[in-house]
């Protein structure tokens, strides 16, 4: 690996992008690949690429292969990347069919190194004692949580994560409690290292609440203008760039990180978190 790290001549590197159907979460897709749709020459910015549709046992599209020239395994994947995410727009238009991008390997032909990046599956959770009954005005501001949660799109989750940051930097209620100091609350070093922002956003070491919003909110509202109107705004992602979309879902990874942290904050205030906490405790000790 090492050697392809440090290689810089052109040469042949293989990259492989894992789908999933977004309903059911299987790594497959609904798109049967036929023998004489299976592979195809591709043009990428001016290379000339081969694009292979693998199928599963099932003879369903489950990971679309990229034989690409390049000088490094970085590049490799941006070039193909750029391939693969107006790929499968245009297959969500033509099929109706939605097409999402579960993981993705890299292999260096020459040097024969390897990567891969795929999701972490964490462990099951122990059931915990519920919070305390909550107002009505949470049920907005817990939907709009669950939505971040829930999204596969970091756009959606930015979105919907931000939009609760925003709520707390501006005091807005829920968080309008007074003594809530959310603006200088301190990103930790665990939030900064789960989201993947401590290489993306190196600058967030030891910064705020307030430097994060900083950053996040012209992002959203530039987001939210491009899903509403076609057209309204200037985008501030280019479409297949591999590199934007890392930095763009690892601050999406953050700002919901940020935005569980002060919602937990702000309940504390009202003792319906310390309360979970307390019976949690009773429950350990009895145990």
């Amino acid at each position: 690996m090492t050697a392809s790290e440090e290689a810089k001549d052109e040469r042949s590197f293989v990259v492989g992008f894992m789908l999933c159907n977004t309903l059911t979460r299987a790594w497959e897709t609904d798109l049967v690949v036929s023998a004489s749709d299976s592979e195809r020459d591709v043009e990428i910015d001016g290379v000339r690429c081969i694009l292979h549709a693998s199928a599963n046992e099932a003879g369903k599209l489950h990971e679309i292969v990229y034989a690409v020239p390049a000088t490094g395994a970085t590049d490799a994947l941006s070039l193909a990347f750029r391939h693969a995410d107006a790929e499968l727009s245009r297959m969500a238009l033509q099929y109706g069919r939605s097409f999402e991008i579960a993981g993705w390997r890299v292999a260096d032909v020459e040097y024969g190194a390897r990567w891969r990046f795929v999701p972490f599956r964490p462990s099951a959770l122990k059931t915990e004692p519920a919070l305390g009954a909550l107002s009505s005005e949470w049920s907005s501001l817990l939907r709009l949580y669950r939505e971040a949660r829930s999204a596969t799109s970091p756009t959606w989750r930015l979105i919907a994560a931000g939009a609760i940051l925003d709520a707390a930097v501006a005091a807005r209620a829920p968080f309008d409690a007074t003594g809530l100091d959310v603006v200088n609350h301190a990103l930790t070093f665990d939030m900064l290292a789960r989201s993947g922002t401590l290489t993306t956003h190196p600058e967030f070491k030891g910064a705020t609440v307030r430097a994060l919003h900083d950053v996040v909110e012209p992002l959203r509202m530039s987001l939210l203008s491009e899903l509403s109107q076609l057209g309204a705004g200037a985008a501030r992602r280019e479409t297949g760039d591999y590199h934007g979309t890392v930095c763009l879902t690892a601050l999406a990874n953050l700002a919901d990180l940020v935005a569980r942290d002060l919602v937990l904050m702000r309940l504390r205030t009202e003792g319906d978190v310390r309360d979970a906490e307390r019976a949690r405790g009773m429950e350990t000790v009895s145990a």
